[in-house]
């Protein structure tokens, strides 16, 4: 749970800080603030789940849905990866495909670890289990 702490302050706390202390208004951007706590909140429950299942197989099944879950964050939060903002008379339209495919590559190789770490958990389960049914 401590953990689960530490990564909340890590991933929600100290960008609103630095932001607010680098003289950025946070209340300009209420959707990315918003979108913030919303991936603290993903990850956060996701280390925490993992924690509490270690050593089950249960912690590699979620630790790939938090790779699906974020891939799909990511498409939202980066909405397809075109960004638009309002600053009054002004519209800024950015083009972030490149970086979303970064993430969302980076992601389906967390993704294909998860499902590789499955499935050694498996094999090495199934091979203590035979070595304790043995004489």
């Amino acid at each position: 749970m401590i953990k689960g702490l530490l990564w909340f302050l890590l991933l929600y706390m100290v960008p609103l800080f630095i932001l607010s202390f680098g003289g950025v208004p946070v209340d300009l951007f209420p959707e990315s603030t918003q979108l913030l706590g919303m991936f603290a909140a993903i990850t956060v429950f996701f280390v925490v789940v993992s924690e509490l299942l270690s050593k089950t197989v249960f912690q590699h099944v979620f630790n790939m849905a938090k790779a699906l879950v974020l891939m799909l964050f990511f498409l939202y939060a980066l909405n397809g990866g075109f960004v638009a903002v309002n600053y009054g008379a002004i519209h800024i339209l950015v083009d972030l495909r490149v970086y979303l495919a970064m993430l969302l590559t980076i992601n389906l190789l967390g993704l294909a670890k998860s499902a590789l770490q499955t499935l050694n958990f498996l094999s090495e389960k199934t091979t203590e289990d035979k070595a304790l049914e043995q004489p």
